[in-house]
Protein backbone atom coordinates (compact mmCIF):
# COMPACT_ATOMS: atom_id res chain seq x y z
CA UNK A 1 0.00 0.00 0.00
CA UNK A 2 1.51 3.65 -1.07
CA UNK A 3 0.76 6.10 1.73
CA UNK A 4 0.70 10.00 1.22
CA UNK A 5 0.10 12.83 3.32
CA UNK A 6 -2.56 13.99 1.13
CA UNK A 7 -4.85 11.87 -1.45
CA UNK A 8 -7.68 14.16 -3.77
CA UNK A 9 -9.99 12.85 -6.20
CA UNK A 10 -11.06 15.54 -8.31
CA UNK A 11 -9.34 18.42 -10.09
CA UNK A 12 -11.79 20.83 -9.98
CA UNK A 13 -12.16 23.55 -7.10
CA UNK A 14 -9.70 20.88 -4.68
CA UNK A 15 -6.69 22.29 -6.77
CA UNK A 16 -6.90 25.38 -4.32
CA UNK A 17 -6.35 22.73 -1.31
CA UNK A 18 -4.04 20.58 -3.23
CA UNK A 19 -1.68 23.86 -3.77
CA UNK A 20 -1.59 24.60 -0.47
CA UNK A 21 -0.90 21.03 0.36
CA UNK A 22 2.18 21.21 -2.20
CA UNK A 23 2.85 23.99 -1.16
CA UNK A 24 3.49 23.16 2.77
CA UNK A 25 5.72 20.60 1.35
CA UNK A 26 3.49 17.54 1.68
CA UNK A 27 3.53 13.96 -0.56
CA UNK A 28 0.11 14.42 -2.53
CA UNK A 29 -1.67 11.93 -4.88
CA UNK A 30 -4.11 13.55 -7.18
CA UNK A 31 -6.83 11.43 -8.90
CA UNK A 32 -8.83 12.36 -11.98
CA UNK A 33 -11.20 10.10 -14.16
CA UNK A 34 -11.83 13.31 -16.57
CA UNK A 35 -10.51 16.05 -18.29
CA UNK A 36 -8.48 17.98 -15.51
CA UNK A 37 -9.89 21.31 -13.70
CA UNK A 38 -13.18 19.75 -12.99
CA UNK A 39 -17.07 20.62 -14.01
CA UNK A 40 -16.59 24.45 -14.45
CA UNK A 41 -13.99 24.35 -16.49
CA UNK A 42 -14.74 21.28 -18.54
CA UNK A 43 -18.83 21.44 -18.99
CA UNK A 44 -20.12 24.03 -16.80
CA UNK A 45 -19.84 27.96 -16.24
CA UNK A 46 -16.87 28.52 -18.07
CA UNK A 47 -18.11 26.98 -21.43
CA UNK A 48 -21.78 28.48 -21.38
CA UNK A 49 -20.72 31.87 -20.46
CA UNK A 50 -18.48 31.61 -23.39
CA UNK A 51 -20.98 30.72 -25.51
CA UNK A 52 -23.68 33.88 -23.65
CA UNK A 53 -21.32 36.38 -24.20
CA UNK A 54 -21.48 36.78 -27.35
CA UNK A 55 -24.85 36.52 -27.91
CA UNK A 56 -25.60 39.26 -24.68
CA UNK A 57 -23.66 41.65 -27.46
CA UNK A 58 -25.70 40.43 -30.05
CA UNK A 59 -28.77 41.72 -27.78
CA UNK A 60 -27.37 45.07 -26.98
CA UNK A 61 -26.60 45.67 -30.88
CA UNK A 62 -30.43 44.88 -31.41
CA UNK A 63 -31.65 46.88 -28.43
CA UNK A 64 -29.14 50.01 -29.47
CA UNK A 65 -30.60 49.54 -32.86
CA UNK A 66 -33.97 49.62 -31.82
CA UNK A 67 -33.19 52.92 -30.66
CA UNK A 68 -31.42 54.60 -34.22
CA UNK A 69 -28.35 54.70 -32.17
CA UNK A 70 -26.18 51.96 -34.78
CA UNK A 71 -26.71 50.44 -37.90
CA UNK A 72 -26.06 47.66 -40.03
CA UNK A 73 -26.01 43.82 -39.39
CA UNK A 74 -25.02 41.90 -36.41
CA UNK A 75 -24.02 38.23 -37.36
CA UNK A 76 -22.57 35.16 -35.16
CA UNK A 77 -20.15 32.88 -35.64
CA UNK A 78 -20.71 29.43 -34.38
CA UNK A 79 -18.31 28.22 -35.39
CA UNK A 80 -15.67 30.83 -34.36
CA UNK A 81 -17.76 30.77 -30.67
CA UNK A 82 -16.96 26.67 -30.43
CA UNK A 83 -13.28 26.82 -31.55
CA UNK A 84 -12.56 29.83 -29.40
CA UNK A 85 -14.15 27.63 -26.05
CA UNK A 86 -12.80 24.46 -27.18
CA UNK A 87 -9.20 26.17 -27.62
CA UNK A 88 -9.70 27.67 -24.35
CA UNK A 89 -10.73 24.22 -22.32
CA UNK A 90 -8.41 22.10 -23.84
CA UNK A 91 -4.80 24.59 -23.00
CA UNK A 92 -6.39 25.21 -19.44
CA UNK A 93 -7.39 21.13 -18.83
CA UNK A 94 -3.21 20.49 -19.93
CA UNK A 95 -2.23 23.35 -18.14
CA UNK A 96 -3.55 21.74 -14.88
CA UNK A 97 -2.93 18.34 -15.61
CA UNK A 98 1.17 19.06 -16.28
CA UNK A 99 1.82 21.60 -13.36
CA UNK A 100 0.92 18.27 -10.98
CA UNK A 101 2.99 16.17 -13.55
CA UNK A 102 5.92 18.12 -12.88
CA UNK A 103 5.61 18.29 -9.38
CA UNK A 104 8.35 16.06 -7.36
CA UNK A 105 6.09 14.92 -4.66
CA UNK A 106 3.03 14.39 -6.67
CA UNK A 107 1.55 11.54 -8.35
CA UNK A 108 -1.04 11.72 -10.77
CA UNK A 109 -3.74 8.81 -11.02
CA UNK A 110 -5.56 9.34 -14.74
CA UNK A 111 -8.67 7.09 -14.02
CA UNK A 112 -11.41 6.83 -11.47
CA UNK A 113 -10.87 6.62 -8.06
CA UNK A 114 -12.68 3.84 -5.76
CA UNK A 115 -12.60 2.89 -1.75
CA UNK A 116 -11.32 -0.27 -0.92
CA UNK A 117 -11.60 0.64 3.12
CA UNK A 118 -11.79 3.20 5.48
CA UNK A 119 -9.12 5.33 3.79
CA UNK A 120 -7.94 3.06 1.70
CA UNK A 121 -8.45 4.11 -2.10
CA UNK A 122 -7.45 2.08 -5.27
CA UNK A 123 -7.66 3.64 -8.96
CA UNK A 124 -9.15 2.31 -11.94
CA UNK A 125 -7.12 3.94 -15.02
CA UNK A 126 -8.52 4.43 -18.31
CA UNK A 127 -6.72 1.42 -19.67
CA UNK A 128 -9.03 -0.53 -17.08
CA UNK A 129 -5.83 -1.38 -15.43
CA UNK A 130 -6.01 -1.41 -11.55
CA UNK A 131 -3.41 0.66 -9.19
CA UNK A 132 -2.13 -0.50 -6.20
CA UNK A 133 -3.75 0.67 -2.79
CA UNK A 134 -3.30 3.91 -1.67
CA UNK A 135 -3.69 5.68 1.68
CA UNK A 136 -3.51 9.01 3.19
CA UNK A 137 -3.23 11.06 6.73
CA UNK A 138 -5.75 13.43 4.55
CA UNK A 139 -8.65 12.37 1.89
CA UNK A 140 -10.26 15.62 0.32
CA UNK A 141 -13.59 13.91 -2.18
CA UNK A 142 -14.40 16.57 -4.67
CA UNK A 143 -15.28 14.23 -7.34
CA UNK A 144 -18.26 16.14 -8.74
CA UNK A 145 -21.57 15.36 -9.52
CA UNK A 146 -23.19 14.56 -13.03
CA UNK A 147 -26.76 14.99 -14.92
CA UNK A 148 -30.08 13.18 -12.87
CA UNK A 149 -31.51 10.94 -15.67
CA UNK A 150 -35.12 11.00 -15.25
CA UNK A 151 -36.76 7.33 -14.71
CA UNK A 152 -40.48 8.09 -15.34
CA UNK A 153 -40.32 9.07 -19.11
CA UNK A 154 -41.37 6.54 -21.77
CA UNK A 155 -39.39 5.83 -24.25
CA UNK A 156 -36.35 8.09 -22.66
CA UNK A 157 -33.94 5.04 -23.20
CA UNK A 158 -34.91 5.05 -26.56
CA UNK A 159 -33.53 8.04 -27.65
CA UNK A 160 -30.56 9.89 -28.12
CA UNK A 161 -30.64 12.77 -25.84
CA UNK A 162 -28.08 15.81 -24.60
CA UNK A 163 -26.92 16.44 -21.22
CA UNK A 164 -24.11 19.10 -20.13
CA UNK A 165 -21.82 16.45 -19.49
CA UNK A 166 -22.15 15.23 -23.73
CA UNK A 167 -23.12 18.91 -25.29
CA UNK A 168 -19.55 19.75 -23.96
CA UNK A 169 -18.51 16.37 -24.96
CA UNK A 170 -18.69 14.40 -28.54
CA UNK A 171 -22.23 15.79 -28.92
CA UNK A 172 -21.43 19.64 -29.52
CA UNK A 173 -23.28 21.01 -32.15
CA UNK A 174 -21.62 21.97 -35.96
CA UNK A 175 -24.03 24.39 -36.22
CA UNK A 176 -27.25 25.75 -33.46
CA UNK A 177 -30.01 23.30 -33.36
CA UNK A 178 -32.95 24.07 -35.97
CA UNK A 179 -35.36 23.39 -32.76
CA UNK A 180 -34.38 22.28 -28.67
CA UNK A 181 -36.67 21.02 -25.99
CA UNK A 182 -35.22 21.27 -22.62
CA UNK A 183 -36.57 19.75 -19.70
CA UNK A 184 -35.90 21.41 -16.93
CA UNK A 185 -36.20 25.13 -15.34
CA UNK A 186 -33.73 25.65 -13.28
CA UNK A 187 -30.13 28.08 -14.27
CA UNK A 188 -28.67 25.25 -16.96
CA UNK A 189 -32.19 25.52 -18.59
CA UNK A 190 -32.38 29.16 -18.36
CA UNK A 191 -29.00 30.17 -19.73
CA UNK A 192 -29.23 27.35 -23.07
CA UNK A 193 -32.63 28.54 -23.71
CA UNK A 194 -31.10 32.21 -24.02
CA UNK A 195 -27.89 30.86 -25.73
CA UNK A 196 -30.16 28.90 -28.37
CA UNK A 197 -33.28 31.15 -28.79
CA UNK A 198 -30.74 33.88 -29.83
CA UNK A 199 -29.07 31.29 -32.41
CA UNK A 200 -32.06 31.04 -34.41
CA UNK A 201 -33.33 27.43 -32.82
CA UNK A 202 -36.47 27.56 -31.68
CA UNK A 203 -36.19 26.61 -28.17
CA UNK A 204 -39.51 25.16 -26.07
CA UNK A 205 -38.75 24.59 -22.33
CA UNK A 206 -40.95 21.95 -20.22
CA UNK A 207 -40.58 22.66 -16.29
CA UNK A 208 -41.92 20.39 -13.84
CA UNK A 209 -42.46 23.48 -11.31
CA UNK A 210 -45.03 25.95 -11.51
CA UNK A 211 -42.37 28.44 -12.17
CA UNK A 212 -39.23 29.33 -13.75
CA UNK A 213 -36.26 29.33 -11.66
CA UNK A 214 -37.83 28.66 -8.70
CA UNK A 215 -35.57 29.88 -6.00
CA UNK A 216 -36.47 33.04 -7.10
CA UNK A 217 -38.91 35.18 -5.81
CA UNK A 218 -42.09 35.51 -8.72
CA UNK A 219 -41.64 38.94 -10.11
CA UNK A 220 -37.96 38.46 -10.83
CA UNK A 221 -39.50 35.30 -13.21
CA UNK A 222 -42.01 37.08 -14.11
CA UNK A 223 -40.13 39.25 -15.98
CA UNK A 224 -37.78 36.84 -17.11
CA UNK A 225 -40.84 34.93 -18.72
CA UNK A 226 -41.98 38.51 -20.22
CA UNK A 227 -38.60 37.91 -22.07
CA UNK A 228 -38.72 35.07 -22.98
CA UNK A 229 -41.86 35.43 -24.85
CA UNK A 230 -40.17 38.65 -27.01
CA UNK A 231 -37.52 36.29 -27.52
CA UNK A 232 -39.72 33.61 -29.36
CA UNK A 233 -38.88 31.00 -26.19
CA UNK A 234 -42.25 28.53 -25.81
CA UNK A 235 -42.33 27.67 -21.53
CA UNK A 236 -44.57 25.06 -20.12
CA UNK A 237 -44.66 25.14 -16.71
CA UNK A 238 -46.71 22.90 -14.00
CA UNK A 239 -45.93 20.15 -16.65
CA UNK A 240 -44.33 16.64 -16.89
CA UNK A 241 -42.82 14.71 -19.80
CA UNK A 242 -44.27 11.37 -19.87
CA UNK A 243 -43.46 10.01 -23.26
CA UNK A 244 -40.44 10.39 -26.20
CA UNK A 245 -40.50 8.77 -29.46
CA UNK A 246 -38.76 9.52 -32.38
CA UNK A 247 -39.42 8.74 -36.17
CA UNK A 248 -37.19 9.97 -39.35
CA UNK A 249 -35.09 12.04 -36.93
CA UNK A 250 -37.87 14.19 -35.40
CA UNK A 251 -38.38 13.26 -31.67
CA UNK A 252 -41.93 13.34 -30.33
CA UNK A 253 -42.52 14.77 -26.58
CA UNK A 254 -45.55 14.13 -24.93
CA UNK A 255 -46.35 16.38 -21.80
CA UNK A 256 -48.75 16.50 -19.24
CA UNK A 257 -49.92 19.12 -17.46
CA UNK A 258 -49.74 17.98 -13.89
CA UNK A 259 -53.15 20.25 -12.79
CA UNK A 260 -55.50 19.66 -15.19
CA UNK A 261 -54.29 16.46 -16.81
CA UNK A 262 -54.27 17.93 -20.26
CA UNK A 263 -51.75 16.31 -22.25
CA UNK A 264 -50.04 18.26 -25.64
CA UNK A 265 -47.67 16.79 -28.50
CA UNK A 266 -44.64 18.70 -28.98
CA UNK A 267 -42.20 17.99 -31.50
CA UNK A 268 -38.29 18.96 -31.83
CA UNK A 269 -34.45 18.32 -33.57
CA UNK A 270 -33.07 17.68 -30.22
CA UNK A 271 -33.65 16.81 -26.21
CA UNK A 272 -31.59 18.22 -23.47
CA UNK A 273 -32.16 17.14 -20.10
CA UNK A 274 -31.29 19.92 -17.74
CA UNK A 275 -32.62 18.22 -15.06
CA UNK A 276 -30.97 18.72 -12.16
CA UNK A 277 -27.68 16.64 -10.84
CA UNK A 278 -27.01 13.43 -8.97
CA UNK A 279 -23.87 12.83 -7.58
CA UNK A 280 -21.12 10.42 -7.81
CA UNK A 281 -21.15 8.74 -4.48
CA UNK A 282 -22.03 5.10 -5.67
CA UNK A 283 -19.12 5.18 -8.64
CA UNK A 284 -16.45 6.22 -5.08
CA UNK A 285 -17.55 2.68 -3.18
CA UNK A 286 -18.16 4.33 0.03
CA UNK A 287 -20.16 1.50 1.06
CA UNK A 288 -16.66 0.42 1.81
CA UNK A 289 -16.35 3.44 4.34
CA UNK A 290 -17.72 4.84 6.99
CA UNK A 291 -18.26 7.97 5.41
CA UNK A 292 -22.35 8.42 5.77
CA UNK A 293 -24.68 9.87 2.88
CA UNK A 294 -27.63 11.96 3.36
CA UNK A 295 -31.36 10.82 1.88
CA UNK A 296 -30.39 12.22 -1.43
CA UNK A 297 -27.25 10.45 -1.37
CA UNK A 298 -24.64 13.36 -1.02
CA UNK A 299 -21.85 12.98 1.61
CA UNK A 300 -22.88 14.33 4.72
CA UNK A 301 -20.67 17.00 6.28
CA UNK A 302 -19.90 19.64 8.82
CA UNK A 303 -18.87 22.90 9.21
CA UNK A 304 -15.46 22.28 8.99
CA UNK A 305 -15.94 20.05 5.59
CA UNK A 306 -15.70 16.98 8.18
CA UNK A 307 -17.10 13.50 7.04
CA UNK A 308 -17.78 10.89 9.51
CA UNK A 309 -14.74 9.09 8.70
CA UNK A 310 -11.88 11.40 10.63
CA UNK A 311 -9.29 12.51 8.63
CA UNK A 312 -11.95 12.40 5.03
CA UNK A 313 -12.91 15.50 3.53
CA UNK A 314 -15.64 16.70 0.72
CA UNK A 315 -16.44 19.89 -0.73
CA UNK A 316 -18.43 21.04 -3.95
CA UNK A 317 -21.01 18.88 -5.63
CA UNK A 318 -19.60 15.86 -3.65
CA UNK A 319 -21.67 17.29 -0.47
CA UNK A 320 -24.54 18.57 -2.43
CA UNK A 321 -24.96 22.04 -0.68
CA UNK A 322 -24.75 23.96 -3.20
CA UNK A 323 -23.70 23.33 -6.93
CA UNK A 324 -22.13 26.38 -7.21
CA UNK A 325 -18.20 26.73 -8.71
CA UNK A 326 -17.72 29.37 -6.25
CA UNK A 327 -19.33 27.79 -3.17
CA UNK A 328 -16.98 24.43 -3.94
CA UNK A 329 -13.83 27.21 -3.65
CA UNK A 330 -14.91 28.80 -0.41
CA UNK A 331 -14.68 25.64 0.97
CA UNK A 332 -11.76 24.52 -0.89
CA UNK A 333 -9.83 28.03 0.36
CA UNK A 334 -11.35 27.06 3.91
CA UNK A 335 -9.88 23.41 3.84
CA UNK A 336 -6.34 24.71 2.79
CA UNK A 337 -6.25 27.07 5.61
CA UNK A 338 -7.47 24.85 8.19
CA UNK A 339 -5.51 21.58 6.91
CA UNK A 340 -1.95 23.90 5.60
CA UNK A 341 -1.71 26.98 6.44
CA UNK A 342 -2.46 28.04 9.80
CA UNK A 343 -0.60 29.65 12.57
CA UNK A 344 1.64 26.72 14.29
CA UNK A 345 4.07 26.47 17.50
CA UNK A 346 7.37 25.16 17.62
CA UNK A 347 6.07 21.63 18.29
CA UNK A 348 4.61 22.04 14.77
CA UNK A 349 0.75 21.76 16.26
CA UNK A 350 -2.09 24.31 14.58
CA UNK A 351 -2.57 27.06 17.51
CA UNK A 352 -4.93 29.62 15.38
CA UNK A 353 -8.49 28.25 15.16
CA UNK A 354 -9.91 26.63 12.10
CA UNK A 355 -12.50 28.84 9.86
CA UNK A 356 -15.94 27.11 9.46
CA UNK A 357 -18.47 26.89 6.38
CA UNK A 358 -21.47 29.42 6.70
CA UNK A 359 -24.43 28.78 4.45
CA UNK A 360 -26.49 31.62 4.52
CA UNK A 361 -24.84 33.93 2.21
CA UNK A 362 -24.21 32.11 -0.19
CA UNK A 363 -24.90 34.49 -3.87
CA UNK A 364 -25.86 33.13 -7.61
CA UNK A 365 -26.36 34.38 -10.72
CA UNK A 366 -28.30 33.23 -13.95
CA UNK A 367 -26.45 34.48 -17.37
CA UNK A 368 -29.67 34.36 -18.94
CA UNK A 369 -31.58 37.23 -20.79
CA UNK A 370 -32.46 39.31 -18.14
CA UNK A 371 -29.54 38.07 -15.92
CA UNK A 372 -30.76 37.25 -12.47
CA UNK A 373 -28.67 37.35 -9.26
CA UNK A 374 -29.29 36.79 -5.52
CA UNK A 375 -27.83 35.88 -2.17
CA UNK A 376 -29.52 35.46 0.82
CA UNK A 377 -32.85 34.69 1.81
CA UNK A 378 -35.97 35.15 -0.63
CA UNK A 379 -39.09 36.38 0.68
CA UNK A 380 -40.69 32.84 1.34
CA UNK A 381 -38.32 31.11 3.08
CA UNK A 382 -37.65 34.81 4.78
CA UNK A 383 -41.46 34.60 5.95
CA UNK A 384 -41.23 30.79 6.63
CA UNK A 385 -38.24 31.25 8.81
CA UNK A 386 -40.89 33.78 10.70
CA UNK A 387 -39.29 36.95 9.66
CA UNK A 388 -41.19 40.14 9.70
CA UNK A 389 -40.08 41.48 6.43
CA UNK A 390 -40.11 44.59 4.54
CA UNK A 391 -38.98 44.75 1.06
CA UNK A 392 -37.59 48.16 -1.31
CA UNK A 393 -37.06 47.84 -5.04
CA UNK A 394 -35.28 50.47 -7.13
CA UNK A 395 -35.14 50.20 -11.09
CA UNK A 396 -32.76 50.67 -13.40
CA UNK A 397 -34.95 52.81 -15.55
CA UNK A 398 -34.85 55.26 -12.87
CA UNK A 399 -31.22 55.94 -13.15
CA UNK A 400 -29.30 57.27 -16.32
CA UNK A 401 -26.51 54.87 -16.98
CA UNK A 402 -28.92 51.82 -18.27
CA UNK A 403 -30.50 54.70 -20.16
CA UNK A 404 -26.87 55.15 -21.91
CA UNK A 405 -26.87 51.47 -22.20
CA UNK A 406 -30.51 51.83 -24.54
CA UNK A 407 -32.88 51.29 -21.91
CA UNK A 408 -35.82 53.27 -21.55
CA UNK A 409 -35.92 55.77 -19.36
CA UNK A 410 -38.61 55.55 -16.72
CA UNK A 411 -39.67 52.29 -17.32
CA UNK A 412 -39.50 49.71 -14.17
CA UNK A 413 -39.12 46.37 -15.74
CA UNK A 414 -35.53 45.50 -14.16
CA UNK A 415 -34.87 46.02 -10.42
CA UNK A 416 -33.21 45.56 -7.42
CA UNK A 417 -35.00 44.03 -4.46
CA UNK A 418 -34.10 44.29 -0.98
CA UNK A 419 -35.81 42.16 1.87
CA UNK A 420 -35.23 42.96 5.25
CA UNK A 421 -36.36 42.20 8.73
CA UNK A 422 -38.33 44.64 10.87
CA UNK A 423 -37.50 44.37 13.82
CA UNK A 424 -33.50 44.17 13.79
CA UNK A 425 -33.53 46.57 10.28
CA UNK A 426 -31.12 44.09 9.01
CA UNK A 427 -31.17 42.79 5.31
CA UNK A 428 -31.88 39.29 4.87
CA UNK A 429 -31.35 39.21 0.96
CA UNK A 430 -31.34 40.53 -2.22
CA UNK A 431 -32.60 39.64 -5.08
CA UNK A 432 -31.85 41.99 -9.01
CA UNK A 433 -33.45 41.17 -12.65
CA UNK A 434 -31.22 42.93 -15.53
CA UNK A 435 -27.88 44.24 -16.76
CA UNK A 436 -25.10 42.46 -14.93
CA UNK A 437 -27.02 41.58 -11.81
CA UNK A 438 -24.29 39.18 -11.29
CA UNK A 439 -22.08 42.60 -10.49
CA UNK A 440 -24.53 44.90 -8.55
CA UNK A 441 -25.29 41.87 -6.34
CA UNK A 442 -21.79 41.38 -5.03
CA UNK A 443 -21.64 44.57 -2.65
CA UNK A 444 -24.45 43.08 -0.30
CA UNK A 445 -22.80 39.75 -0.41
CA UNK A 446 -19.57 41.73 1.08
CA UNK A 447 -21.44 43.78 3.11
CA UNK A 448 -24.09 40.67 5.17
CA UNK A 449 -20.85 38.27 5.62
CA UNK A 450 -18.98 40.64 7.81
CA UNK A 451 -19.61 41.55 10.89
CA UNK A 452 -20.86 39.35 14.16
CA UNK A 453 -22.32 35.78 12.61
CA UNK A 454 -23.26 33.27 15.17
CA UNK A 455 -21.39 29.46 14.42
CA UNK A 456 -24.56 27.19 13.30
CA UNK A 457 -23.24 23.40 13.73
CA UNK A 458 -24.29 21.69 10.91
CA UNK A 459 -23.97 17.80 11.36
CA UNK A 460 -23.70 18.06 15.14
CA UNK A 461 -22.63 13.85 15.36
CA UNK A 462 -19.92 14.63 12.80
CA UNK A 463 -16.73 16.15 14.47
CA UNK A 464 -13.18 15.38 15.31
CA UNK A 465 -12.14 16.13 18.91
CA UNK A 466 -10.58 19.09 17.62
CA UNK A 467 -14.43 20.65 16.19
CA UNK A 468 -15.98 19.74 19.56
CA UNK A 469 -13.62 21.39 21.67
CA UNK A 470 -13.91 24.59 19.19
CA UNK A 471 -17.99 24.47 18.91
CA UNK A 472 -17.94 24.67 22.84
CA UNK A 473 -15.04 27.40 22.94
CA UNK A 474 -16.12 29.63 20.37
CA UNK A 475 -20.09 29.76 19.62
CA UNK A 476 -19.86 33.00 17.63
CA UNK A 477 -17.41 35.04 15.02
CA UNK A 478 -16.90 38.49 13.84
CA UNK A 479 -15.09 39.45 10.80
CA UNK A 480 -13.94 43.30 10.11
CA UNK A 481 -15.52 44.72 7.50
CA UNK A 482 -12.31 46.81 6.78
CA UNK A 483 -9.83 43.98 6.28
CA UNK A 484 -9.13 42.56 3.16
CA UNK A 485 -9.94 39.33 4.37
CA UNK A 486 -13.27 40.52 4.87
CA UNK A 487 -13.70 40.12 1.43
CA UNK A 488 -11.25 36.92 0.90
CA UNK A 489 -13.47 35.32 3.39
CA UNK A 490 -16.48 35.80 0.86
CA UNK A 491 -18.25 34.09 -2.24
CA UNK A 492 -17.89 35.54 -4.82
CA UNK A 493 -19.86 34.68 -7.38
CA UNK A 494 -18.33 32.50 -10.63
CA UNK A 495 -17.44 33.92 -13.27
CA UNK A 496 -18.26 37.68 -13.01
CA UNK A 497 -16.46 40.73 -13.28
CA UNK A 498 -16.43 41.34 -9.48
CA UNK A 499 -13.75 38.79 -9.28
CA UNK A 500 -11.37 41.38 -10.18
CA UNK A 501 -12.20 43.33 -7.38
CA UNK A 502 -12.69 41.11 -5.00
CA UNK A 503 -9.90 39.00 -5.52
CA UNK A 504 -7.60 41.56 -5.75
CA UNK A 505 -7.98 41.61 -2.20
CA UNK A 506 -6.04 38.35 -1.82
CA UNK A 507 -3.14 39.64 -3.46
CA UNK A 508 -2.36 41.89 0.10
CA UNK A 509 0.34 40.74 1.86
CA UNK A 510 1.05 41.47 5.38
CA UNK A 511 3.90 39.73 7.27
CA UNK A 512 3.98 37.25 10.06
CA UNK A 513 1.56 33.92 10.27
CA UNK A 514 -1.50 33.46 8.24
CA UNK A 515 -4.25 33.81 10.92
CA UNK A 516 -7.85 33.18 10.85
CA UNK A 517 -9.53 36.70 10.51
CA UNK A 518 -12.58 35.50 11.89
CA UNK A 519 -11.63 36.52 15.72
CA UNK A 520 -14.23 34.31 17.70
CA UNK A 521 -16.36 35.56 20.28
CA UNK A 522 -18.70 34.99 22.66
CA UNK A 523 -22.35 35.71 22.23
CA UNK A 524 -24.13 33.80 24.70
Amino acid sequence: MKKYDYLVIGTGAANITTDAAIDAGKTVAVIEKGKFGGTCLNRGCIPTKTLVNPVDYKMDFARLKSKGLIEGEFKLNWTAMGARMWNHLNHQSSQVLEAYSVEENVDVYQGTGFFTGEKVVRVKFNDGTLSEELTADTILIASGARTRIPDNIKGLEKIDYITSETFFGDKFPKQPYRSLVILGGGPIAAEFAHIFANMGTQVTIVQHNPRLLPVFDPDITETVLKEYEKSGIEVYLNSEMIQVEENDGVKKFTIEHRATGETKIIEAEDLLLATGLTGNSDILKLENTGVELDSRGWIKTNEFLETSVEGVYAIGDANGKFQLRHVANYEAEILAFNLFERERNDAGLAVTPRRRARYDVVPSAVYTHPQVASVGLNTKMAEDQGFQITTGKFAYGYTIKPFAMGYDFGKPENFVKIIADQKTRRILGVQIVGPEAAILVQPYVNLINTGEHKFKILEPEIGSAETERERKEFTARYLDPRTPDAVNYTMTIHPALSEVSTWASSAVEFDGPILNAEQPIDLE
